[in-house]
């Protein structure tokens, strides 16, 4: 499985939390963000366990990092 760091940021760029879960793809990340996003979230931010941004969702489309 691979790990991802999912991390929920409001409108004012502060992170109201963070996690780090184990899927078997991207695609079970995204549904799992989503699924358990806090209420005032604007912006979530995928990342693998180096940092690199795989995906980011805003105003309710994900955008997959270039490269990924």
């Amino acid at each position: 499985m691979t790990t991802y760091n999912i991390k929920y940021i409001n409108e004012n760029n502060n992170t109201l939390r963070l996690e780090t879960v184990f899927m078997r793809g991207l695609k079970g990340a995204k549904i799992s963000a989503s699924s358990c996003a806090p209420f005032c979230t604007s912006r979530i931010e995928l990342r693998d366990i180096i940092g690199t941004l795989l995906a980011h969702k805003e105003h309710g489309v994900w955008v997959n990092a270039t490269g990924s």
